[in-house]
């Protein structure tokens, strides 16, 4: 009986030593124990067995090792299987047998994933799971706060070119309305009452003298002039051919209203395309101020000279008269109530800085004092006028 006592006294102490050193598994009687993760390697790193790994999205390579547990039987392989978690559905794949207690899961795109290791004996029994969870983070242009922003500027991009394609649109109704009010103010000043008062009164005197072919031939032009005048307000362009002839006409009738004040030539080189198109009603302001402000106001026979030739690129009209000058003129016309006030030089200026704007030209012109030095002063003897018109 004592040897009895004393050998059952010697096995419970040699199995709580096994307890106690780990070498005994705990798991049920039946039930094979599980295997146990020794290392898990991501991007190049060894990381020591925890419930749940992230990587980033370059990092998409997990490596497993596992250690299997001491057992009176064999295992014959051991399984593996990797698993998609999704919000809505968990997708299961299926056990992979291999030989190797290592496992490798390469390429993973960014999800949720559950990675669950088995060993299997010769006998066909399998272990209890081991189971961790693997997080592949998304790239940096399919976060929420990506597309979030990318929305954001889309939408400002496509309201800031809205707004802008809005802000031209309507800068060229302005610029449209401007020049048709400009157009119209210039057709009003080339028809001022001046100039038709002042035609139908030497219609009138002609009539009273019994000079009825004078006054015929006076009362055509005029008619003939409120033609073209009218024809050329319809229209954006006209051609050189068609400026000249208004141009003549109207400094005929200039000519005629101030009974032999000045004598004038038109000249056109013969290098000069005659259908050329320039905007309408451009040069007859400048025609019209030499005339009113320099050569109306001489003592003796006054010249006006409109030349037009082609130089660096350019159409040039040229118009220089002998008139009195731009500083007589004006001191004249302070000095009566009844002094013509042109506007317009204003209005033509306006009009091609809103006609270079819309239609990407570059149409300039000049105005240039002529003097005659003498022995003590400078002598104001007339304008020269240029306006340069781009060919090309």
């Amino acid at each position: 009986m004592k040897i009895i006592g004393l050998r059952n006294s010697f096995l419970i102490l040699i199995v709580f030593l096994e307890f106690v050193s780990g070498e005994v598994n705990a798991a049920p009687k039946g039930e094979l124990p599980a295997l146990k993760i020794v290392n898990v390697e991501t991007a190049g790193n060894d990381n020591k067995f925890q419930a749940s790994y992230s990587l980033n999205y370059y990092e998409r390579t997990i490596k497993v090792e596992v250690a299997p547990p001491k057992l009176n039987e064999a295992i014959s392989s051991f399984a593996y299987k990797l698993d998609r978690k999704s919000l809505f559905v968990d997708s299961s794949s299926n056990w992979i047998l291999s030989p190797k207690n290592s496992f490798k899961f390469t390429d993973l795109i960014s999800g949720n994933y559950a990675i669950s290791v088995k060993y299997i004996t010769k006998s066909g029994k399998e272990s209890k799971v081991t189971c961790f969870d693997v997080i592949v983070k998304r790239p940096w242009w399919r976060t929420w706060w990506f597309w979030g922003a990318s929305f954001v500027s889309l939408f400002g991009l496509f309201y800031g070119r809205e707004r802008f394609l809005k802000f031209w649109a309507d800068e060229e109704q302005r610029h449209h309305r401007q020049i048709v009010e400009l157009e119209l103010r210039t057709l009003q000043l080339q028809m001022n009452p001046h100039f038709i008062f002042n035609a139908l009164n030497s219609i009138q005197s002609y009539v009273m003298t019994h000079d009825a072919l004078t006054a015929n031939n006076y009362l055509s032009k005029f008619a003939h002039l409120i033609r073209m005048f009218l024809d050329s307000s319809r229209s954006k362009y006209i051609s050189l051919q068609e400026e000249v002839r208004m141009l003549n006409l109207y400094v005929e009738m200039e000519k005629l209203r101030f009974e032999g004040k000045f004598e004038y030539t038109i000249e056109v080189s013969p290098e000069v395309n005659k259908y050329f198109e320039i905007p309408t009603m451009i040069l007859q302001p400048f025609v019209e101020n030499s005339i009113n402000h320099g050569l109306r106001y001489k003592s003796e026979m006054g010249f006006m000279k409109i030349t037009f030739f082609v130089e660096n690129n350019y159409l040039i009209c040229r118009l220089e008269d002998n008139g009195v000058g731009r500083a007589v003129a004006k001191e004249v016309q302070s000095n009566t109530r009844k002094g013509y006030k042109s506007q317009g030089l204003k209005i033509t200026s306006e009009r091609l800085e809103t006609y270079n704007k819309i239609n990407d030209t570059n149409i300039v012109f000049s105005i240039k004092d002529l003097y005659s030095k003498n022995d003590t002063s400078e002598k104001d003897i007339g304008t020269v006028v240029e306006v340069r018109f781009p060919i090309t």
